[in-house]
């Protein structure tokens, strides 16, 4: 048996699990022999078995999340375009800045560019996608340690902040067998990863931020992706100091009481132009409503961000850099507390006006007061749906996609997130949900009890709302609606799932609690537009009413 590849291996995943590893998700594949056989044995390793490649990594992508903080996550796949279908997957995990540690094997040089079978070009494959790319050497006793601190600092590399993925490219010559007892005996046990810690702000950045803030009106807006160490400091400057906080549904913000989380909704009014902040400082990722967008982009504001990232398409905020904790402690003012006064009384009305929702929306809100621990969501509607119903002070956790805003790969990034969670859901359209049917073949061994929740509209229902619906409709039900008449049961019984088809929106709690595994919810994409509009228009009249009297 060969040693040299024996020991290689072995000292590559003993120092994957020294660097903070605790699952790998390994596709099968000969080339990934060595390294996969390394992972499967390893006493510190959970390992996870997907035959496909695509489903593998975003199941990967949601295991970076499935516990309170970020953590590294590693995939290994075999040669050729095994490691193309990583793409998709390693693209979100760049924008929403998660540690994904990528390791495709490879042939050896000498069968690169000659016409050897499964042989494609996988140096830097990814690009500008990954923080970092190394194409290792073949394993040899002279690169043994040359391979630990390249596989160590790479590791690293993934979670210093921004975190992001990274790609280790790892050549293998056959024979690709190692000795299996050799290998076992070599393994060692895991060591935890200390949590990340994020760079002070230097003295000239406090300055522009403490001139930013210098007005009468302040207001802070918590994005997606938003560190969980930032959100109580945050959080309490904001009530110690009358600033109103606009609190994304991804934020992890809106578990605390008086946040803002009607915003889209009451944004429809005209009186929102009546209440404007001279000021925003915004934490994490841009927000999920696109009328909260608009209405602050003319607002001059300041991002808060770590070195290396910058999350601005306006491409006009005033960035900072360092710990956001920091930051929020220079504040010594008490803001204006008319605005956020203001913003309370929206607030209220549009709480009071969501018994009304119905349809898609009436089922979200079900779903969310339903005892879940955790919420995946699919993008397009459904994220939209959460935003407009997650209220203040629901304790529930809720994880999406929103880096590339991408349908694909959603249930398995789902089950990934979920899979340290005793009991999740995942809401998902019947499109999203078709993309990425082949993870529901991993939904029975999730070791919780998880939920998927799909409101069938036949199509795409999004675009509904958007221009495109004005078109030909004919046209637009070939080119946007794109109908798929999926039977859903017939999913259900291929995969040995349990299935129910839900009557009213209110059902969803019951078979939630009894544990069904897919659940359908038939939808009308005309109709929720309609309902949309109509619960709009009413609350913007209320509004009116209310800022009259």
């Amino acid at each position: 048996m060969n040693e040299t590849l024996t020991d290689w291996v072995a000292c590559m995943v003993n120092r994957l699990v020294e660097q903070g590893i605790e699952d790998i998700v390994i596709s099968p594949g000969s080339r990934s022999t060595p390294l996969a056989m390394a992972a499967y044995l390893h006493p510190g390793v959970r390992h996870h078995i997907i035959v496909d490649e695509r489903s593998a990594a975003f199941f990967a992508l949601g295991l970076t999340r499935s516990q309170s903080s970020l953590r590294p996550v590693a995939l290994i796949c075999t040669s050729g375009t095994a490691a193309t279908n990583y793409f998709s997957a390693v693209a979100e995990a760049n924008i929403s800045q998660l540690p994904l540690v990528v390791l495709t094997t490879d042939r050896p040089h000498e069968l690169r560019n000659v016409g050897a079978p499964q042989a494609i070009d996988q140096v830097r494959l990814y690009g500008e996608h990954v923080k970092a790319s190394v194409d290792l050497p073949v394993p040899e006793a002279a690169s043994q340690r040359y391979m630990e601190q390249t596989v160590a600092r790479l590791v690293r590399t993934s979670m210093h902040p921004p975190f992001g993925p990274v790609h280790v490219n790892i050549p293998f010559r056959e024979p690709l067998l190692p000795d299996i007892e050799r290998l076992t005996s070599l393994l060692d046990g895991s060591t935890e990863l200390s949590e990340p810690t994020y760079l002070k702000p230097t003295a000239g950045d406090v300055n522009r931020f403490k001139q930013e803030i210098d007005v009468e009106r302040l207001a802070f807006l918590v994005g997606p992706g938003t560190p969980a160490s930032w959100l109580e400091p945050i959080y309490k400057t904001a009530r110690t100091h009358h600033i109103p906080i606009f609190a994304d549904p991804l934020s992890g913000m809106r578990r605390f009481d008086h946040v803002l989380t009607n915003y889209d909704a009451w944004l429809a009014s005209e009186h929102r132009t009546e209440w404007t902040p001279d000021s925003v400082v915004r934490f994490g990722a841009a927000p999920v409503s696109k009328r909260l967008n608009q209405w602050l982009h003319d607002v001059p504001y300041v991002l808060v961000e770590q070195p290396g990232s910058f999350r601005d398409p306006s491409n006009s905020a005033t960035v900072v850099y360092g710990d956001a904790i920091d930051y929020v402690a220079t504040i010594d003012k008490t803001y204006d507390a008319d605005l956020l006064d203001r913003f309370v009384l929206f607030e209220r009305v549009a709480e009071a006006a969501k018994p009304a929702l119905s349809g898609e929306s009436a089922l979200t809100r079900h779903l969310l007061a339903s005892r879940l621990d955790r919420i995946f969501v699919s993008n397009s509607m459904p994220i939209r749906d959460i935003d407009t119903t997650l209220s203040a002070g629901q304790s529930i956790d809720v994880l999406a996609n929103r880096g590339a805003n991408g349908i694909d790969g959603i249930i398995s990034s789902a089950l990934g997130a979920c899979y340290d969670t005793d009991k999740a859901a995942l809401l998902i359209g019947d499109l999203a949900f078709y993309h990425d049917s082949n993870a529901l073949q991993l939904v029975k061994s999730h070791p919780g009890s998880f939920s998927i929740v799909v409101v069938n509209n036949d199509g795409g229902g999004i675009f509904s709302f958007l221009p495109q619906a004005s078109i030909a409709p004919q046209m637009f039900e070939d080119l946007f609606g794109t109908p798929l008449h999926l039977n859903l049961r017939g999913f259900a019984e291929t995969y040995g799932l349990s299935y129910r088809l839900l009557e009213h929106p209110e059902d969803v709690t019951e078979a939630i609690e009894a544990g069904v595994q897919l659940i359908e919810f038939p939808s009308d994409r005309v109709a929720n537009v309609a309902e949309h509009r109509r619960w709009t228009a009413s609350l913007t009249d209320r509004l009116t009413t209310e800022n009259e009297s």
